[in-house]
């Protein structure tokens, strides 16, 4: 890049750089959801600020070096996108997915959005350890847990977000002990709209990368055996199942074995 990005608006360059889209319409709420976190005022009463292509700001960088333009805006709504082309292969490349998605580290403006995602994944799914509103997370304490693991650097959670929806998570905790400082487990969910388009295989990778990046060298995934899609998913990304739980699981009154899978990194 010739000009420097606001740091805050890398996630949204990371979005358009992915995206294969020729157009798309996204809310003010959707391109927050992409930031995590909001945009400013200025955003909300000119529309100049979507419309400028020169410094001293250079937000705009985060769609033109895409090779997107910004061809309506309707103020504290929306904003719609225009791909330019370069080639004949392009309008067909770009019809090809209609899903665009990019996976972040949480930010504190996210737990709302944080809770409510793990609440549908719960809804949905019955292979996790907590039914639908039995959790009871607040923001607040939600913030709390974050502010406590930027100290750590050991625990994160790695948010997906599909055409500016959160789609699904990563949650990695680790341990704060020296000795099992290396170690932290794993747990994924992925909202039944957006399964099979690669999102869970995405966030496990991208889970491993942070793990690598903050010296954990094992990770852990406990599931439930019944859970064939989570089985798939990690026996295929190399994860070797180490010992099963008896009974340890109940499913309408029915025990199930667990299954502890793990993997060196």
């Amino acid at each position: 890049m010739t000009k420097k990005m606001e740091k805050k608006y890398i996630p949204l360059a990371e979005f358009f750089q992915n995206s294969t889209q020729p157009e798309m319409t996204l809310t003010y709420e959707a391109i927050e959801n992409i930031m995590g976190q909001e945009l400013p005022n200025a955003a909300y009463l000119n529309l100049s600020w979507w419309k400028k292509t020169k410094p001293p700001l250079s937000h705009y960088l985060s769609w033109v070096n895409a090779n997107y333009n910004v061809i309506d805006v309707k103020l504290g709504r929306s904003v719609t996108f225009s791909r330019l082309t370069n080639n004949e292969n392009d309008g067909e490349a770009q019809g090809s997915n209609s899903h665009t998605y990019i996976i972040r580290p949480i930010e504190s403006d996210d737990a709302r959005a944080f809770i409510n995602l793990q609440e549908s994944v719960f809804n949905e799914c019955n292979f996790e350890y907590f039914d639908c509103n039995e959790q009871n997370l607040t923001v607040q304490q939600v913030r709390k847990i974050l502010a406590e693991w930027r100290k750590t650097k050991t625990s994160n959670i790695l948010l997906c977000i599909v055409n500016g929806e959160f789609a699904g998570y990563a949650l990695i905790k680790g341990n704060v002990s020296s000795r099992t400082k290396h170690v932290a487990s794993l747990r994924i969910g992925v909202i039944e709209e957006y399964q099979n388009i690669g999102i869970g295989t995405s966030l496990l990778t991208q889970a491993e990368a942070w793990c690598k990046e903050h010296q954990i060298e094992r990770l852990e995934a406990q599931i439930v055996e019944a859970n064939e899609r989570a089985k798939t998913l990690f026996e295929k990304n190399g994860y070797a199942c180490e010992g099963v739980r008896k009974g340890s699981f109940k499913l309408e009154n029915e025990v199930q074995d667990e299954l502890y899978f793990s993997k060196f990194l």
